[in-house]
């Protein structure tokens, strides 16, 4: 697998790639959907699966979240790796990108830079300027730029959906075996 911080880089190394989009930053079991999705999606295309994901996160940039990630980066790359990722695309979130609109976003960043076959994200994801764009913006956007969007269904359990945050309060309150139960894999030692 290998590891991008140039877009360009990653197009020329692996063109016409499904993407999965997003943080991922806890690898939980609903990343893991779309994770799985996209390489699916690779392999009956015919092509590579990427992951494009931020570092920092806006969360980091935004400096949001004072208590640590639910995993390293370190630790993210080597369970994409394990997922059957083909490369892994580290996008810096800084001014320039908090910045752009969600249009600019699509246009310039996906679709010029990576130019991917196909998006796979979560049906909740946002992206551009003050999270504007969503799920149905990417839908709109996609076909006229060239990428098909494949959005995701939530995964929730006990009737709430599963994400970093849940996640990340459950280890703060000392409750590691309901943060496994969502992450779906065991922990080595709580990260918060």
């Amino acid at each position: 697998m290998r590891i991008f911080r140039n877009m360009f880089e990653a197009w020329r190394t692996y063109p016409n790639a499904v993407v999965a989009l997003g943080k991922f930053d806890a690898i939980h079991r609903g990343h893991k959907r779309v994770l799985r999705l996209a390489v699916r999606k690779a392999k009956a295309f015919k092509t590579f699966c990427l992951v494009v994901t931020f570092d920092p996160s806006a969360e980091q940039y935004l400096r949001l979240y004072p208590s640590r990630p639910v995993l390293t980066m370190a630790e993210r790359i080597a369970l994409l790796g394990k997922l059957g990722v083909d490369g892994v695309v580290l996008l810096p979130f800084d001014k320039k990108l908090a910045c752009l609109s969600p249009e600019a976003f699509a246009k310039d960043v996906l679709a010029l830079q990576l130019k991917p076959m196909a998006v796979c994200v979560g049906e909740d994801f946002c992206f551009g300027k003050n999270r504007a764009g969503r799920v149905a913006t990417l839908q709109e956007l996609g076909p006229e730029l060239g990428f098909l969007v494949y959005p995701v269904p939530l995964l929730s359990a006990g009737g709430e959906k599963i994400s970093a945050t849940r996640i990340r309060t459950l280890l703060e309150r000392g409750r590691k075996a309901e943060a496994e139960a969502l992450l779906g894999r065991k922990l080595r030692s709580a990260p918060v």
